[in-house]
């Protein structure tokens, strides 16, 4: 395998756990959606197929973002966030995506237009970078993010939700009974040279499925390393 090897371990902890990962990252497929769209609901049902994926937090590392800005049609979506939204926005503004729209999917911080080519929606071939142990430790609702290196990094995490269904009352799906899967909860963001980041988890941890995080370079969408797996 060379330097396409990865190692993903998690293991238990009294009052905590701990996730490791090394070798190539994972592929990240972030998903901009919004329970008020209707052509949202094929994008989910799209990324809730990674749930079979037998290599799952170790070769992709799944995310809905759900956005505010289709609130105004009747339906608020108890996901949306105005961070998702603006997030979508960072996006456009570093021409990483060409327009703000959903369903929009980011694939290792390049836009992703293949969902749409309904004949052949294969994923973008994973070109990472092999890279060092990036180890992700939990104690109780405290996330600790931990690499070698002394240079100046950029640390993300991600809190994701269980699987979900729920019936639309109003909007553009306005009947429809929707399931959703790996909906972002919370996304929170650290800069250190030290090699540590440290992330609070705020609510109750009973709500949280999975975690995912990866560093990066500041001011780059490329992934140096991930890591993430099921909150236990």
């Amino acid at each position: 395998m060379g330097l396409l090897l990865m190692s993903t371990l998690a293991h238990s902890l009294a009052g905590g756990q701990v996730w490791t990962h090394s070798g190539q990252p994972a592929q990240v497929i972030e998903l901009f959606t919004s329970q008020g769209c209707s052509s949202c609901p094929p994008a989910d049902k799209y990324l809730s197929k990674l749930t079979h994926d037998p290599k799952l937090w170790v070769d992709t590392i799944p995310i809905a973002y759900h956005v505010d800005y289709w609130n105004y049609l009747g339906w608020k979506d108890p996901f949306s966030q105005p961070q998702f939204s603006q997030l979508q926005r960072l996006y456009r503004a570093y021409d990483i995506v060409g327009s703000v729209y959903t369903p929009s999917f980011v694939v290792d911080g390049k836009e992703w237009r293949g969902f749409f080519n309904w004949l052949n929606r294969t994923l973008p071939k994973n070109d990472q970078l092999a890279s060092d142990q990036l180890t992700l430790t939990r104690n109780e609702t405290t996330f600790t993010l931990s690499f070698e290196s002394n240079e100046l990094l950029d640390a993300t995490i991600v809190f994701i939700s269980h699987p979900h269904s729920q019936k639309i009352p109003a909007g553009e799906n306005k009947g429809k009974t929707l399931t959703y899967n790996f909906v972002a909860l919370d996304r929170q963001q650290s800069r250190s040279k030290e090699g540590k980041w440290v992330f609070k988890w705020e609510g109750q941890l009973t709500d949280v499925a999975f975690v995912a995080a990866w560093i990066s370079k500041p001011g780059s969408f490329e992934k140096l390393q991930t890591v993430g797996g099921v909150i236990e």
